[in-house]
């Protein structure tokens, strides 16, 4: 049995972890950029980036993370982690089955579609990236763009305010976790860094500097070699 066949047979138990309320959805698309801000060249080999990858979105008013890895032991890293900001903002690679089989969701969240999008997963040559933050109830984030290299991932958000008509406490928060599918394969223990960005400008603007940014870091380059 493959890493995929091994994967399939366990999505099965993600529609039996997940609760209620909240929500879930997966999007697909993914473009090339070079990663000058997070300092990732995803020009290099294993490199790459992905401006709207496919993944799984997940928001609810809990008290921790709504989508976490739970340790082999049966205790949780978010347990280990008594730090507030430990907590507020977790990441963690999903490289094989077996990790991926420690996926947990908190009580009440609805992660739909977790299940078929853990089958349809191939970690022979793609990796699940799983990241938590907590934000105000009353803004909610979208993922701009996701960078990789062999050891670092990064991440970049566009906040934007929820709109008016949207019931929030001002002073209350949420967590929002994505378990996005990058399509490399990336081994957790080489992965050492992680980097991520959030801002009120929105993608588009986001991701235009970004690549005019890439786009400079290039001509720069060239005009070094002549």
């Amino acid at each position: 049995m493959n890493r995929r066949e091994s994967l399939a047979a366990f999505a099965g138990v993600a529609a039996a972890l997940a609760g209620c309320s909240g929500y879930g959805s997966a999007t697909s698309e993914s473009t090339p950029t070079r990663g000058a801000e997070s300092g990732i060249d995803t020009d290099a080999p294993g490199a790459g980036s992905a401006t709207d990858p496919e993944m799984i979105h997940v928001r609810g008013a809990t008290e921790r993370a709504p989508l976490w890895l739970a340790d082999p032991d049966g205790e949780t890293e978010r347990e280990r982690r008594s730090h507030r900001e430990r907590r507020r903002h977790s990441r963690t690679v999903v490289d094989t089955p077996a990790r991926a089989e420690r996926l947990r969701v908190a009580d009440g969240v609805d992660a739909d579609g977790l299940d078929s999008f853990l089958s349809e997963t191939d970690l022979d040559s793609q990796t699940l990236y799983l990241e938590s933050v907590e934000v105000r109830a009353c803004f909610e984030l979208t993922l701009c763009r996701i960078e990789w290299q062999p050891d670092e991932v990064s991440t970049d958000y566009a906040r934007t305010q929820l709109p008016y008509d949207t019931r929030c406490g001002v002073d209350d928060h949420v967590f929002e976790a994505r378990l996005v599918r990058i399509p490399a394969s990336l081994s957790a223990d080489e992965v050492r860094g992680y980097g991520s960005s959030i801002g009120t400008a929105g993608c588009a603007r986001r991701n235009r500097a970004e690549a005019e940014s890439g786009d400079s870091a290039s001509a720069a380059s060239t005009g070094g070699d002549q």
